[in-house]
């Protein structure tokens, strides 16, 4: 099966998924991909649903790629909108064909008929952790949670981009004669070149298999056809300056809108038995612009606000962008830390330790607060400005894992 057959099979395939009981015999394959659902997460699991389409029956299994967000949270993330819009039109389908999350009822699919392979994660999100089970296989580039240990195939590798992974899946395939579609190899070039920041070695994100599969892909994409419906863009640079530019054009969206908008959240136990309900929101938009345009107090209302809807004991939003320092557009990164009012001395314990974390290498963020602490909320300035989510989420499950909250008072 061709990349655009395979896309224009997505619509019938929805279907199944959506009403599962129409098909009593086939098992049942979703390709989920991440909860924060960014471009690397959507474009992997089309790709890799794509690649296992190449070695199942396809009258034995259906496989469904499945955007792990509410269909009207695409609207939040421009860059992959517009990916998803030039990929669809070249099979002649729409954003209607594909599958999202709250399109289907995860619980009333039948489990006995049920496969499921996680990309771009490698551990079902708290609400999902019921799928664990079920999971087959896992393609990935984040640090191992040790979960799914009884999968079939658990490809867990750190590189800048998930897309690399599935990439090198795919053009193994054209070693065995199979030809790579410009659109296929576009759709996996994106991707890694915005979350490697275009390969610069500045950014330390691009491994050497990233370099290769950009090479690699860039020769295969009909860059005169195939670029026409992003703009005209007839390069690599070209291609990762347009989504990047798509990706950070955040200033219209509300506080909570940014908070959700790449937004990752888990459960977490300490060494006491307390488990808890922490969230990570990536923000787009350094911390300096949005006080200028919110202010402070606002800011804190929105994050504490966010903490108590989706129930956390402990929300983080990390702010990163390109800001002015004297005169000069310097990129930086910034982490604030909420806790519940009734926070019993645990979780200040835990934003202590976690300052203290050299991975992360956090300050105050300014005279304001230059104890870490203002009103509910910690504000630090993270000077290791390499370090994402993915380092920053396993340094703050390190740091409750090992702490022990009965002996605090």
């Amino acid at each position: 099966m061709s990349f655009i057959s395979f896309l224009r099979a997505l619509a019938a395939n929805s279907r199944v998924v959506r009403n599962p009981a129409a098909d009593k015999f086939r098992r049942l394959t979703l390709v989920l991909g991440n909860e924060s659902a960014d471009l690397d997460s959507i474009s992997s699991s089309l790709a890799l649903a794509y690649t296992l389409t190449q070695t199942t029956p396809s009258d034995t299994t259906t496989i469904i790629p499945v955007i792990n967000i509410p269909r009207a949270d695409l609207a939040l993330r421009p860059d992959c909108s517009a990916l998803l819009h030039h990929t669809l039109a070249a099979a002649a389908s729409t954003l209607s064909d594909l599958t999202f999350i709250d399109d289907i009822d995860l619980e009333s699919i039948a489990k006995e008929r049920l496969d499921v392979w996680l990309v771009d994660h490698n551990a079902p999100c708290s609400r999902q952790a019921w799928l664990e089970p079920f999971v087959r296989g896992i393609v990935d580039h984040h640090v191992d949670e040790a979960k799914c240990l009884d999968a079939e195939v658990r490809e867990i590798e750190a590189v800048g981009s998930c897309a690399t992974l599935v990439a090198q899946r795919v053009l193994s395939q054209e070693e065995e004669e199979e030809v790579v579609e410009p659109v296929l190899a576009m759709l996996l070039l994106a991707p890694i070149l915005v979350d490697t920041s275009g390969l610069d070695p500045k950014a330390q994100r691009a491994t050497a298999a990233d370099i290769e599969c950009v090479q690699r892909l860039s020769t295969l994409v009909n860059w005169e056809e195939e670029s026409g419906l992003l703009g005209g863009i007839s390069g690599v640079r070209e291609l990762y300056k347009h989504l990047d530019s798509l990706k950070g054009a955040v200033e219209h969206l509300s506080a909570e809108d940014l908070l959700r908008k790449d937004y990752k959240q888990w459960q977490v136990a300490d060494g006491g038995g307390r488990v808890w309900s922490v969230g990570i929101s990536s923000v787009g938009f350094p911390l300096k612009k949005w006080i200028k345009r919110d202010g402070r107090d606002a800011i804190e209302r929105a994050v504490g606000q966010w903490r108590e809807r989706q129930g956390l004991d402990m929300a983080l939003v990390m702010t990163h962008g390109k800001s002015k320092v004297e005169g000069v557009k310097t990129y930086g990164r910034q982490l604030l830390v909420a806790l519940g009012k009734e926070d019993d001395g645990a979780g200040r314990e835990i934003v202590e330790r976690l300052a203290e974390c050299e991975i992360l290498g956090l300050q105050p963020f300014d005279e304001d607060n230059r104890h870490g602490r203002r009103g509910g909320i910690y504000w630090f300035t993270q000077c290791r400005v390499e370090s994402s989510r993915k380092q920053v989420y396993p340094a703050l499950k390190y740091v409750i894992a090992s702490s022990n909250n009965a002996f605090i008072k």
